[in-house]
C-alpha cells in the first residue's frame, strides 16, 4: 500500500521522470531488484515502481530510507546536474535545485548543484508554521548539522527536545532517532549540512 504521505502525480513530469531514472540507475547499480530494494528500505515495492516510472514523488521518510539502502545521499533527489568530474562549483541563488514536500509543509533547496557527489550534502529548508517531520523518528547513517537562519524549530533527539532559535545550531549523529517540528507562528529557515557517514 502506498504511504499516504507520498504524492501521486497525474502525469509524468520531467522532474519525476528524472528522479525515477536516477533511482532505477542506483538500484540496478547495486544489483537490487525492486523487491530487494523494498526489503532493504522498508518501502513498498509498488511505491518504488511508481517512483521509477515518474508517477509518484517519495515522501521525505521514504527518500531517506531509499538513499540509505542504496548507500547514496539525498542529493539524487534534487540535483539533476551532478558530475563525477567537477572539483568546485558556485551555485547562484536562482540555480538551486528545489523540491517541495507538501506532506511536511517544507521546501528543500540544494546547495551542491554541479559538484561531484561526496561526503557532504547541504540544503536550505523552509518550514511552515505547524510543520513537522512526522510522528515517527528518523534514523540513518552519518552526521547532521542544522543552523537556524530565521524563526525557531524544535529537534527531538530520542526523547530529548532541543529548542533552537535564530542563530542556534545543533550537531548530532544521525543514527540517533530524531524528528523536528515548527511549533512557532512563523516560518523557520534552516541551513542543513549532512555527511553520508564515510570515514577516512
Amino acid at each position: 500500500m502506498t504511504n499516504a504521505r507520498d504524492t501521486l502525480k497525474p502525469e509524468l513530469a520531467e522532474a519525476g521522470e528524472t528522479l525515477g531514472q536516477r533511482l532505477r540507475f542506483l538500484r540496478r547499480g547495486r544489483g537490487f531488484s525492486i523487491a530487494d530494494l523494498a526489503r532493504a528500505a522498508a518501502v513498498p515495492a509498488s511505491t518504488i515502481s511508481k517512483i521509477e516510472n515518474g508517477l509518484l514523488n517519495p515522501s521525505l521518510v521514504h527518500a531517506i530510507n531509499l538513499a540509505s539502502a542504496l548507500d547514496a545521499n539525498l542529493g539524487f533527489l534534487v540535483d539533476r546536474s551532478r558530475t563525477r568530474h567537477a572539483r568546485s562549483s558556485v551555485v547562484r541563488r536562482a540555480q538551486r535545485g528545489r523540491r517541495d514536500f507538501p506532506e511536511m509543509s517544507m521546501v528543500l533547496e540544494d546547495l551542491n548543484i554541479g559538484f561531484v557527489p561526496g561526503v557532504l550534502e547541504a540544503r536550505i529548508g523552509t518550514i511552515s508554521p505547524g510543520a513537522h517531520s512526522g510522528s515517527e523518528f528518523m534514523s540513518h547513517p552519518g552526521e547532521e548539522l542544522v543552523h537556524v537562519l530565521s524563526g525557531a524549530v524544535v529537534f527531538d533527539l530520542d526523547g530529548v527536545e532541543h529548542r533552537l532559535a535564530e542563530g542556534d545550531s545543533l550537531h548530532f549523529k544521525c543514527d540517533t532517532p530524531h524528528r523536528w517540528m515548527n511549533h512557532g507562528q512563523g516560518t523557520a529557515v534552516l541551513l542543513w549540512v549532512f555527511s553520508d557517514g564515510l570515514s577516512f
